[in-house]
């Protein structure tokens, strides 16, 4: 059985599919909303990887591809907190994202797309109206992306 990723229709599952598409990971994506276990979640024979941010961070480790956090360990640390502190809605996403990218960012963290960036386009795409400038600029940036446009089919 090829390793499998379980998606339904949840934000955490959007972002899922996105990443692996991301990341070129050779998963099988399925949609199944009626699992005994809540999605996303990760199966390869007796694995069963089921919590959204360790599975995260399993992709990322185990599937080279893409890699979307920086080598340096403060940098993938601050990451990690930011998208814990998006999926415990302890953030004010869009203010923080209009911030640094006024600064001329293009990316939220820097020049390079990250997983934080998947974290928060997924959020755009469910909760934004595109009505300032440098997050418009952004956003079509990141929605341009083969791996985000797959992600929505």
């Amino acid at each position: 059985m090829k390793p499998t990723i379980v998606i339904d229709q949840t934000l955490e599952s959007f972002r899922m599919h996105w990443l692996v598409l991301e990341k070129e990971c050779p998963l099988e994506v399925t949609f199944d909303p009626y699992s005994k276990y809540t999605a996303p979640f990760y199966q390869d024979g007796d694995i069963l990887i089921y919590d959204h941010s360790t599975l995260v961070q399993f992709l990322q480790e185990r599937y080279p591809g893409e890699q979307l956090m920086p080598a340096d360990p403060v940098s993938r640390a601050q990451i990690r907190q930011v998208c814990a502190m998006i999926d415990e809605s302890d953030i004010d996403i869009f203010s923080e994202a209009e911030e640094i990218l006024n600064t001329g960012s293009e990316y939220l963290a820097g020049r390079e797309f990250t997983l934080l960036d998947i974290y928060v386009g997924a959020w755009l795409s469910e909760n934004y109206t595109l009505d300032n400038s440098s997050v418009r600029s952004y956003w079509r940036r990141i929605s341009s992306r083969p791996a985000y446009i797959k992600a929505l089919q």
